[in-house]
């Protein structure tokens, strides 16, 4: 989501919330000691590895689970994913996640992971629900719970934080003053922070617990993908300033209904593109009405998480000129390896 100004600095509309932001934080930190003092239950054999964030809106959370799920199935291991589902209005809960779920009932993120994975997905709001239905006939070695740090109902072994290396914290306070879900004294008690977007010759931002592993992750920009048909795609070959020499100048229009859309945006005009960009809240339920104000005859850019719930549009009203961008994420080989040693520590496996 899109932070309001008094989010990102410290104002008067910050000052008169700032009651509230305290009872959240103390509800928060109140929650979070009941549950080191009596957690609940396990309810799988699994590895449970929740990645969450302590701010709300996006943070990078999707394509790190992306990164993660492929490696720990490059090393032989079953993963299985659960999620809120949210944005998803079915009225009927869990729900096993395929490539050919509507997004408008599960939710766009949880599509586009079983999409580009392979592996089994659940969504409920009630997430041991979602992991009780994702065991149910299955033998799985690793569950990833895509959010779900504040979910205290759900036992975990590892816990991983995302932070977004631009906006990071905001103003440091908690809702509804800023955009802290909880204390930022919670990060110390995690197991792996990871910055999303901080250049490899930065310090890290916080001095965290040495029990807190701090890594770094990059989205790279691979390609364009039609919208409508993902088979269609334009290969992204970038020169020396990052950029891609066809589009250099080329006026586009661009959408995300994503956590920071301002990092897409900043992203495209990275590749050279000259950018009209329309942001819409995060998780927004696109309607055909919401592209009749752009010119079809300029390409139409748009995150694949976007892409998942427009693709009916772009197929109906056969939209040549809709694309996504294809990123991959990349970590560093030493994340991977604290993870699965934190594993074989915390769960015996």
């Amino acid at each position: 989501m899109s932070w309001p100004y008094f989010w990102i600095e410290k104002t008067w509309k910050t000052k008169l919330l700032r009651p509230l932001s305290k009872l959240v934080c103390w509800e928060a930190a109140r929650r979070l000691a009941r549950f080191k003092n009596s957690p609940p239950p396990w309810q799988s054999s699994a590895t449970v590895i929740v990645v969450g964030n302590v701010v709300v809106g996006g943070s990078g959370k999707t394509p790190f689970i992306l990164w993660l799920t492929q490696a720990l199935q490059a090393k032989g291991l079953k993963v299985g994913i659960i999620s809120r589902g949210y944005g998803g209005k079915s009225k009927q809960w869990p729900q096993q996640v395929t490539d050919k779920s509507d997004p408008v009932l599960v939710g766009d993120e949880p599509v586009l992971l079983a999409k580009q994975l392979g592996c089994p997905v659940v969504v409920s709001p009630k997430r041991t629900e979602a992991i009780t239905l994702l065991t149910k006939g299955a033998t799985l070695d690793v569950i990833i719970s895509d959010d779900g740090l504040q979910h205290y109902a759900m036992a975990r072994d590892i816990e991983v934080v995302l932070v977004d290396a631009q906006r990071k914290f905001g103003n440091g306070l908690c809702l509804p003053a800023g955009p802290l879900r909880e204390s930022l004294s919670r990060l110390q008690t995690v197991d792996f922070c990871v910055w999303n977007g901080l250049e490899s010759a930065s310090d890290f931002p916080l001095n965290l617990p040495s029990t807190v592993a701090q890594y770094r992750m990059q989205l790279l920009p691979v390609r364009l993908r039609q919208v409508m048909n993902p088979e269609c795609v334009i290969e992204l070959v970038l020169n020396a300033q990052g950029q891609v020499a066809d589009f250099v100048g080329e006026p586009i229009n661009a959408i995300a209904g994503i956590g920071n859309p301002t990092r897409f945006f900043n992203s495209l005009k990275t590749l050279g593109f000259q950018v009209n960009a329309q942001a819409f809240a995060d998780h927004h339920a696109f309607q055909w009405s919401d592209f009749k104000p752009f010119d079809s005859s300029k390409r139409l850019l748009m995150t694949e998480k976007d892409a998942v719930k427009c693709r009916a549009f772009a197929k109906a009203h056969q939209q040549t000129n809709w694309w996504y961008l294809e990123i991959s994420p990349q970590c560093d080989d030493a994340l991977l390896t604290q993870i699965l040693t934190k594993s074989k520590q915390t769960h015996g496996s």
